[in-house]
C-alpha cells in the first residue's frame, strides 16, 4: 500500500499547495466563510463531487459513490479562521486586515479539497460512499459541526475520520489516541448581589465582597470533593470583579466571578456546573444576599473509537511515519458531535520543520506557520486510513 499511495498523491501535492496559499490569503471568520464556501464549492463540483443538499450556511457536504458496495465513510476539515493580524512575513499572507488562519483549518481544508479530487479521478479505489466534510465555525460557540449533524450530514455513516495539523510538532509526527482526544467545555459566570453603604457603617450594608471570597473558595473545592479523582478535569475561577467601586470607603453594589470548566465526561461538567450553582446561591442566602450563576457548556468531549483508532495507526505504521499516543488536551474541539454520533478518529499530525522554524509560534498566535512540504502527509494519511479502513472491513 505505501508505494501505492506515495505515487498517487504526489500527482496531487501542486494543487493542494496552491489550495492551501489560497485559502490562507483569503481567510474569513467563523460562519462567514462565504468566499471560503463557494471557493470549496465549485471546486468540488469541477472535480464532479455531488454536493449534498439540505446543508445550510457556510458548511458544505460533498459526495462520491463508488461502483462496488461499502461502507459509508466521513472525512472532516474545518474552514474558518481567527481574529488575528498576521505577522509571518509569508509571501502567501493574509490578504484579510485582523484575519488570520492562525490554527491550520486552511491546511485541513486544501487536503480534503485534494482528497476529494485524487478519489474522483480514482473511483475504482472507492467501495460505497465518502463523504467531504467542511465544516464551518470550529473557533466559535456553538460551533458548525452541531448543525450540520442535525442536518444529517453523518447520517447513514459507518465512520468518521479526520485530522488536526501541528504547527509545533515536527512534520510526521502522528498522534492517534485511543479514548479521550480533547475536552468537554463550559464556562459559568456568578453575581453576587449585596446592598452598598459606607465603609464606616458595614452594619448598614450587605457587603457582597467577603461572601464572593467564600464562595470562591468553596468552589474551587469541588472538583476535589465531589468528583471521582480517577475523573480528571479542570475548575478554574478566572475572575473576579466588582460593580465598579474603587475607594476603600464604598462597599461595593455586587461582585461577579466566573471561570471555566474542562473534563472529558459531559456529565461531569454538568454535576460541576450545578455544583457552583448550588454552593454559591447557599453561601449567598446564609449572609442574606441573593445571586444569579449563568451556566453555558461548550464543545463535548471528542472521544475516538478504539477501532477506529487502530485503523488510522495502522496507516500511519504502513506509511512508515509511525504515531504515538498522548495525554489529551483539554482543549475544545467540536468533531465531537460527529464522534458522539458515528465511531471515528480524529488525530494529529506535525507539519513543523525543525531546521527551517526550530521555535515555531503556537497555534492562535500571529507568528503561525506550517511546512509547506509537510501538507502532502495530510494527503497522504487520508487515502492511507480510507483504504485500511476498507481492507479490514468495518472495524
Amino acid at each position: 500500500m505505501k508505494e501505492k499511495v506515495f505515487e498517487l498523491c504526489r500527482d496531487y501535492t501542486d494543487l493542494q499547495i496552491a489550495h492551501y496559499k489560497h485559502l490562507h490569503e483569503h481567510p474569513e471568520l467563523p460562519f462567514k466563510e462565504f468566499e471560503t464556501a463557494k471557493y470549496i464549492r465549485e471546486a468540488l463540483k469541477s472535480y464532479g463531487v455531488t454536493i449534498a443538499e439540505g446543508i445550510s450556511g457556510t458548511s458544505t457536504v460533498g459526495i462520491l459513490k463508488g461502483s462496488e458496495p461499502g461502507p459509508t465513510v466521513a472525512f472532516r476539515a474545518d474552514i474558518d479562521a481567527l481574529p488575528v493580524q498576521e505577522d509571518t512575513g509569508l509571501e502567501y499572507a493574509s490578504k484579510v486586515p485582523n484575519v488570520m488562519h492562525a490554527c491550520g483549518h486552511d491546511s485541513h481544508a486544501a487536503t480534503l479539497l485534494c482528497f476529494a479530487k485524487l478519489l474522483s479521478e480514482h473511483r475504482e479505489l472507492i467501495k460505497g460512499e465518502v463523504r467531504f466534510l467542511f465544516q464551518c465555525a470550529e473557533e466559535l460557540l456553538p460551533g458548525g459541526a452541531i448543525k450540520m449533524r442535525e442536518e444529517g450530514a453523518v447520517d447513514g455513516c459507518d465512520a468518521v475520520f479526520g485530522f488536526h495539523c501541528g504547527g509545533t510538532e515536527p512534520s510526521g509526527d502522528i498522534t492517534v489516541n485511543i479514548g479521550p482526544n480533547s475536552a468537554d467545555i463550559a464556562t459559568y459566570r456568578v453575581t453576587i448581589h449585596g446592598k452598598g453603604g459606607h465603609g464606616s457603617r458595614p452594619d448598614m450594608s450587605l457587603n457582597p465582597v467577603p461572601v464572593a471570597c467564600m464562595a470562591v473558595t468553596a468552589v474551587n473545592q469541588l472538583l476535589a470533593e465531589k468528583v471521582d479523582p480517577s475523573k480528571t478535569g479542570v475548575l478554574t475561577v478566572a475572575y473576579i470583579k466588582d460593580s465598579g467601586n474603587s475607594l476603600p470607603n464604598i462597599l461595593t453594589d455586587s461582585v461577579v466571578f466566573g471561570g471555566n470548566i474542562r473534563t472529558y465526561d459531559h456529565q461531569v461538567t454538568l454535576d460541576l456546573l450545578d455544583g457552583i450553582e448550588r454552593t454559591v446561591k447557599g453561601i449567598s442566602a446564609a449572609y442574606g444576599m441573593s445571586c444569579e450563576v449563568v451556566k453555558d457548556t461548550g464543545y463535548h468531549a471528542t472521544i475516538n473509537d478504539r477501532e477506529k483508532a487502530l485503523v488510522v495507526r495502522a496507516a500511519a505504521d504502513e506509511l512508515g511515519y509511525g504515531w504515538k499516543e498522548e495525554d489529551p488536551g483539554l482543549g475544545g474541539e467540536d468533531v465531537s458531535y460527529f464522534l458522539e454520533k458515528v465511531p471515528g478518529c480524529f488525530f494529529n499530525i506535525g507539519m513543523n520543520d525543525p531546521e527551517e522554524n526550530p521555535a515555531p509560534a503556537p497555534h492562535h498566535n500571529k507568528g503561525f506557520k506550517l511546512d509547506l512540504e509537510s501538507l502532502h502527509i495530510g494527503l497522504e494519511m487520508e487515502l492511507a486510513t480510507y483504504l485500511k479502513y476498507l481492507e479490514n472491513g468495518k472495524a
